[in-house]
């Protein structure tokens, strides 16, 4: 602002005139009615909290509170709350995988007194009480309401509390899931140094990783053979494409790697990429930030089928149909079998990843060569 005043004169002069002693009243009424705000703004925030102490005095007289007793603290909440709803308001550790929607039984606590404020279970609770075989004083926090104070004890430990809903990653949806093995490790191990094979781990992981990130796509694990993917899991619908766009960037990468490793250690890089969509359980495990995402259900054991079949027939890309299909595509190869639980999943294999579209391919050489760069300038 200095700078514009300096550069134009009539935006000086008019900021001298201002500040002049003509303007003196004016400078005043500002300065006040800023200070009327702020004492206002105070206000509004202190009469929030002695309405939140009014509401609560009244709440104990009418006996709307209810007490829940866990093993190492008590809590009052209104009734009505879950008891799940009552571990995240006051931050308390509790394991919910499914979002409180009584999908999962993760968030399952023995209630050890006060079981007559405890309404019956409905149905859905009821049903996932019977899978996993519950004893009659186990309910699952999320549907519990307790009428009257009661004392109970989670069952399922975690290592953090939960302070923001769970539903935003974790949950049941369709997925598309991306494994890239690296097929020849062993064959590394045993003919280079340690040093060397580390190296080459840290390229090939850095590299691949870059490829699925640069797709949209999030890191599952990251193992010494092998590296799994998800994508779609918040929702994109473009998952399947995303997915392919990752597997030729992949073999990009794996290109310009093994024409570094070819000059420096005489042996190239073996990949096996698979490629399938479903229905999967999302979660949040581990107590690091961000937390490692985990896939398990449809989703993950069709992968788990493609990654075998690939290996036996030896091929570098085994994708879905309906993979394909997700992507609005057609298959380009025609080598296929049916793979799977009663042979449902047909697969297509070959040895180059599918290009859906020239765009693709010249992003992702775009973005495969200024990668390489960065790593070849560090090793």
């Amino acid at each position: 602002m200095g700078k514009e005043l300096a550069a134009s004169p009539e935006a000086a002069a008019a900021a001298l005139q201002y500040l002049s002693p003509d303007n003196a009243a004016q400078r005043l009424a500002i300065a006040q009615w800023k200070d009327n705000l702020l004492n206002w703004y105070f206000s509004i925030i202190g009469a929030a909290f002695i309405a939140r102490e009014i509401r609560n005095l009244i709440e104990r007289r009418r006996k709307r509170l209810v007490s829940l007793s866990y093993p190492d603290r008590v809590v009052r909440v209104p009734r009505g709350w879950s008891v799940l709803e009552a571990s995240r308001s006051f931050h308390l550790p509790h394991a919910a995988m499914c979002g409180g929607r009584a999908r999962c039984s993760t968030c399952r606590v023995r209630v050890t007194g006060g079981e007559e404020f405890c309404p019956p279970a409905a149905n859905d609770e009821l049903a996932t009480l019977k899978r996993i075989g519950a004893s009659p004083d186990v309910r699952l926090a999320c549907q519990l309401r307790p009428l009257g104070d009661v004392s109970v004890v989670p069952l399922v430990r975690t290592a953090r509390p939960i302070y923001r809903p769970i539903a935003q990653r974790s949950g049941e949806r369709e997925v598309v899931v991306l494994f890239c093995d690296f097929r020849n490790r062993a064959d590394f191990s045993a003919d280079h140094l340690p040093q060397d094979l580390l190296y080459v781990l840290t390229l090939y992981a850095e590299g691949v990783g870059h490829a699925i990130r640069a797709s949209g796509g999030t890191l599952s694990y990251v193992e010494f053979d092998s590296i799994c993917a998800l994508f779609g899991h918040e929702g994109d619908a473009n998952a399947a494409q995303g997915a392919l766009r990752a597997a030729g960037a992949i073999e990009g990468v794996i290109a310009d790697l093994n024409n570094r490793l070819g000059q420096q250690h005489g042996r190239n890089v073996k990949i096996a990429v698979s490629i399938h969509s479903g229905r999967a359980a999302i979660g949040e495990i581990g107590s690091s930030e961000p937390p490692m995402l985990m896939a398990v259900g449809e989703a993950i054991d069709g992968a788990h089928g493609l990654r075998k079949a690939a290996g036996d027939r030896d091929k570098a890309f085994a994708i879905s149909q309906k993979v394909y299909a997700d992507a609005g595509l057609a298959p380009v190869h025609q080598d296929s079998i049916k793979v799977g639980p009663g042979a449902g999943i047909s697969v297509y294999f070959s040895d180059a990843a599918p290009i859906p579209s020239p765009t693709w391919t010249l992003h992702g050489e775009l973005g495969r060569r200024a990668m390489l760069r960065r790593l070849w300038a560090g090793g």
